[in-house]
C-alpha cells in the first residue's frame, strides 16, 4: 500500500465562455495524486481531513470510486476548503488561492499513530506539508523512513506560504528525509530565485534522496542521480488545461517504481535506464491530464497508447 498525505478540497476553474462564473471541481494535490496512483493500479490511501458536507462527500466518493482506501481520512463538520483558480500556460501552470480557515482542512493532521504494516511508501506534498500542519508531517516522515520509502513535493502556493526564508528551511528537513523528490520549475525558481535549477536539484540530492526530479511544463524534465542528469522531452499533445499535470506526474512516477518493486525500505537504488523509463511514464500520463479540463488523471492502457505500447 501507499500511502498519499495532504488536502482535498474543491478547484473552482473560470467557465471559458461565461465571464464571473466558476465550474466546481474536486481537487487538492495530493488528493489528485492518490486518484491517479490508483487508477494505475496501485493500492492506495488517503491520509487528509475532508469535510462532512456535500462537496466533502463527492471528495470522499470519487476516491472510493476510483479504489481508494479511506481508513486514514478523518471526517470534519466544517466546510471544505475552496481554491480559486488562475488559468495559466503549459509553462508556468495554473495559480491558486485558497480560504482555509475555518474548514474541514484546518485542524490536527491525522497520521496514523504507528506505520501501517502494509505500507512500503509514504507521499507528502503541498501547502499541507509546508503551511501549517509542516512539524506533524516531518515526523511522519521520519517514522516512515525507516520502515518504508518516502517521496516529498513541496508544491508551492505563494498565496499560502508568502514566507519564503521560513519555507525554504522547512523544505529542506523535508527533503532530507525522502528517498524521492520532485518539484516543478516554478517551486524552485520561487524558493531559490537566485539559483538555477539544476544546481537546487544538485545541492538537494546530496542532503539524502535517491533521486531528485523538476518537472519543466512543455520542455520535460530534469533528474539528478548521483553524478548523472538524466533529461527527458514531453510528449507534444494539445494543451487544454495545466491543472493537475504535475499531480498526474507525480502520481505516475511512484506506479512505475511500484510497478517494478522499487519502492519500499528494502528496494535497491534504480539504474540510470530505470529512472529513465520511468519519467518517460509520468510525463506521458501528465501529457494527457494536460488534454483534459481540470484534474483527470489517465488510466495505464492510456499511458501505454500514448508510450507506443
Amino acid at each position: 500500500m501507499i500511502l498519499i498525505s495532504g488536502e482535498a478540497l474543491i478547484d473552482l476553474i473560470p467557465d471559458p465562455v461565461k465571464a464571473n462564473a466558476y465550474d466546481a471541481v474536486l481537487g487538492g494535490s495530493p488528493y489528485n495524486v492518490a486518484i491517479g496512483l490508483a487508477r494505475l493500479g496501485s493500492q492506495t490511501a488517503f491520509v487528509s481531513r475532508i469535510s462532512a458536507d456535500g462537496n466533502g462527500e463527492a471528495l470522499a466518493a470519487a476516491l472510493a470510486a476510483s479504489g481508494v482506501d479511506l481508513s486514514f481520512v478523518a471526517r470534519d463538520m466544517r466546510p471544505t476548503t475552496l481554491a480559486f483558480v488562475m488559468r495559466g500556460t503549459a509553462k508556468t501552470g495554473s495559480r491558486y488561492s485558497f480560504y482555509l480557515d475555518g474548514t474541514a482542512y484546518d485542524g490536527p493532521w491525522p497520521f496514523p499513530k504507528e506505520w501501517p504494516k502494509a505500507a512500503q511508501h509514504l507521499h507528502v506534498g503541498s501547502f499541507s506539508a509546508v503551511e501549517r500542519h509542516g512539524e506533524a508531517v516531518v515526523e511522519a516522515m521520519r517514522l516512515a523512513s525507516s520502515r518504508a520509502t518516502v517521496s516529498f513535493d513541496p508544491n508551492i502556493r505563494p498565496f499560502v506560504t508568502p514566507d519564503r526564508e521560513s519555507v525554504a528551511r522547512l523544505v529542506e528537513r523535508q527533503v532530507s528525509l525522502a528517498r524521492i523528490v520532485k518539484a516543478s520549475e516554478e517551486d524552485l525558481e520561487w524558493l531559490y530565485p537566485a539559483r538555477s535549477i539544476a544546481d537546487t536539484l544538485a545541492a538537494w540530492a546530496k542532503s539524502g534522496p535517491r533521486f531528485c526530479v523538476a518537472t519543466l511544463g512543455e520542455r520535460g524534465a530534469l533528474a539528478i542521480l548521483g553524478k548523472d542528469n538524466v533529461e527527458i522531452a514531453a510528449p507534444l499533445v494539445e494543451v487544454v488545461d495545466t491543472v493537475g499535470a504535475g499531480d498526474s506526474f507525480m502520481s505516475a512516477l511512484l506506479s512505475a517504481m511500484d510497478r517494478d518493486h522499487s519502492l519500499g525500505a528494502e528496494a535497491p537504488a534504480p539504474s540510470r535506464s530505470e529512472l529513465e523509463r520511468w519519467l518517460r511514464f509520468a510525463a506521458a500520463a501528465s501529457a494527457i491530464t494536460c488534454t483534459r479540463k481540470g484534474s483527470d488523471p489517465p488510466t495505464r492502457p492510456e499511458v501505454e497508447t500514448l508510450l507506443g505500447r
